[in-house]
Order: C-alpha cells, then structure tokens, then sequence
C-alpha cells in the first residue's frame, strides 16, 4: 500500500502514516463547535429536489430538473466542436491494440487519452474507465494502462490502489472498448509551467524525474495549489467539478462515434475520485447504461462527525448540495442505468453510517421505478481500494448489462 499511501497523508487526513494506521484517539467532529451549526442548517432545509421530494412531477420531469441543477452548478457550456480525433500511435498486444489519442474536449484544449480496442469484430460495448484522484496528479490515464518504460512510480501506486492491475487492459480482453481519458490537472493537463516557481525549484533540487520522490515532491506541490485553481477557476465563471464531468461526457461522443463501439451498450467505472466521476456521469448522461463506483459513495452530511479533514481538495460542485446529496446525482441514472456501489469497510474517508445511508436511498429509487435488480452495492472488508476481487465483481456487472 506505500504507493498509496499518499492519498491519505495529502487529501485524507493530514496525519503521519503511524496514526492512520491505528484507530483515531478523538471523536469530536474536525469543525469543533461549528459542527452544530453546520448540521443545523442541512437538517432545516434537506435535500428538496431529490426524489422522496418529487411530489406531483413525473420521473422525467423531475429527472430533468435534476439534471439542470446539477449542470447549472456544475457551471460550464462550452462550444460544441468536432471531435477531431486524431491516432498518435498504435501499441499492438495480445487479444487487444492500445491507440495513443487525443480528443478535442472544447474551443479551450484536447484531451489525451488511451483507446483500447479489442480484436475481432465489433460492435463491442464501450466503457468509459475513470481514473482517481489520490492526491497523485502526476499521471492520470496511466494508472490504468501499463505502458513501457513506465515510471516506477506509478507501479508502486498501482500496486496500492488496484492490486498492481492496469486494470483497463483486463476490460479490452474481456471484449470492450475502453477509453482512459487525462482528466483536468491530471497527467499531461496537470498544472505546468515554462518558468518553475523558486519554491518548485527548491522542491526538486537534487532530484532527478525518473526518481519516485520526484514525482511525490510534484505531487504535493500540485495539491497544495488545488484551492487556488479551484477558486480562479471560478473567477473565471465555471468549476473544476464542471470542466471534469463535461469532459468526460466527450469521451461517450468518442465511444459512441467509433464503428467499433455499440452506442447503445456504453458504461463507466472509477476508483474514488473515479468513484465520483462515475456518479455524476452516469447521473448526467443517459448514454450511459452500467456504471461502477467505487470508494465514493456516502451521504455528504455524515463528514461533518469525523474528527479529522476529508475530501478538502475535491472538485465538488459547490451550492449542488443546498437541492440534492451526492447519492441523489446517482439516482439521476434511475432505471435505465445499471449501478453497482462498492463500499471498503475500512474506508476512512467516510463513515459507514454514510456509506449505508447513501446505498439505501438509491436503492430505495430503483425499487419504487420497478427495478430493484439494476442496483447493487457490497462492502468489501478493506480500506480505500480496488483490489482484483472487486475489479471481478465490476467486470462482471458489467458484462451482465451491457453484453446481453
């Protein structure tokens, strides 16, 4: 887990690694004596644009109004542009080919990205896989795609998060098309510059780019510049949370475009941060008809009794939460999506009351449209991961609704 590890010393907790090891020794909340006052102020109002608060609307249009609030505080709607995909290269390996592509995403930039394409003929069902957060902004696309000449940093994180799998090359062999996507500050659209801050510099003298603590000393710099680009970000009219989900919807346009891809048969899956945009894509795009979320699910309020910072460096759409709670996005997707939940007992991101809560009411949607069989969610006895058992079970919801 070292490589890992990283996740909850930078965006978790802030504690040393000896501590988060054992059991936490207060229980009083993170905000102290705010904390009443922050539970009041959700318990007054709730969450009235979600489902239980529909009243006389019908499923779609209550669906429709979701879906608007959710993009109005996601807050961006760029031009729509022409894909223009172009093939940087091809990587041939057995049972599947690996095209380096980039996508325009907007007017603003392309998006770099893996496309795996399995052999034979299609169509195949497509999937979306979406890497996570981890506080790692280093690589994005590449924890999921094992490529030559790799840094041997990413495979220790890899051995952390995803049980050493690249687990997109798994998806390929078993018959999807998968695209990987560099989300926004991840990977090659992370924060660069021409000329370094003095304070980067000082950071990395006497580092090399091939050592593992050079990257983490990037690491760290990029996130603690997160809060700085989020609120410029939105100076500047729109949300990271927004520019993130928008991309991600373009890489359903690239799947859907594809001869080789059944539009009809796409989905998506993440590891935490992936977990999250999972979630919110599914929720906003109706092309998607599986999705897999993993390691972010919980009802939002239950954060405020841990005693310790969590999720200070996410890319939430603020204000959403005054209308509808984070397992409400997800029900958004409610029947025509299949969603399977996975949940770590041992998270500490969450709480397990939250972790439940967010499950039954999803579930509780998808039972009143009908449906229950399309909604799945397990606890898994582990902390914040996707090991080769739960990938299994992912794989296999997968294959369950989208290759039938």
């Amino acid at each position: 887990m070292k490589g890992f590890l990283i996740f909850f010393v930078l965006t978790a907790s802030h504690l040393p690694v000896s501590t988060l090891s054992g059991q936490d020794q207060r229980t009083e909340s993170f905000l102290g004596n705010l904390a009443p006052i922050a539970r009041s102020i959700q318990r007054e109002r709730g969450f009235p644009m979600d489902y239980a608060h529909r009243g006389a609307l019908s499923i779609g249009e209550w669906r429709s109004r979701g879906r608007a609030e959710v993009q109005n505080r996601l807050a961006y709607w760029p031009k729509t542009v022409p894909l223009d995909i172009r093939v940087q290269s091809v990587v041939k390996r057995p049972g599947y080919e690996i095209r380096i592509i980039s996508f325009a995403g907007s007017p603003h930039y392309r998006i770099p990205a893996y496309l795996l394409v399995p052999d034979g003929r299609g169509p195949f069902p497509g999937v979306v896989a979406l890497h996570d957060h981890g506080g790692w902004f280093f690589h994005g696309k590449e924890k999921l795609v094992r490529m030559e000449g790799e840094h041997i940093s990413i495979k220790q994180f890899r051995d952390g998060a995803y049980g050493g799998r690249a687990y997109a090359e798994e998806l390929a062999r078993r018959g999807f098309v998968v695209i990987v996507p560099d989300a926004f500050y991840w990977g090659e659209r992370r924060l660069q510059y021409q000329q370094p801050p003095e304070e980067l510099q000082k950071r990395l003298a006497g580092l090399k780019p091939e050592q593992r603590d050079y990257v983490v000393a990037m690491n760290r710099f990029l996130l603690e510049r997160v809060p700085t680009m989020h609120m410029w970000l939105s100076f500047s009219g729109t949300s990271w949370g927004g520019i993130v989900n928008y991309d991600d919807r373009r890489s359903v346009d690239v799947l859907a475009s594809l001869a080789e891809v059944d539009a009809n048969r796409i989905g998506c899956l993440g590891l935490s941060g992936g977990g999250f945009r999972s979630t919110y894509l599914a929720g906003m795009e109706p092309r998607i008809k599986a999705a897999v979320i993993t390691g972010w699910m919980t009802s939002l309020p239950t954060t405020v009794d841990m005693p310790y910072s969590v999720h200070p460096y996410m890319f939430d759409p603020f204000g959403l939460h005054a209308n509808l709670d984070h397992p409400d996005v997800a029900s958004l997707a409610a029947p025509t999506c299949a969603i399977f939940v996975q949940n770590c007992a041992r998270d500490r991101l969450f709480t397990r009351a939250g972790m439940q809560s967010a499950a039954d009411k999803i579930q509780s949607v998808y039972a009143d449209l009908k449906h229950p069989e399309r909604f799945r969610m397990r606890f898994y006895d582990v902390p914040h991961q996707f090991n080769l058992e739960m990938q299994r079970d992912a794989f296999e919801w997968l294959e369950r609704w989208l290759k039938r």
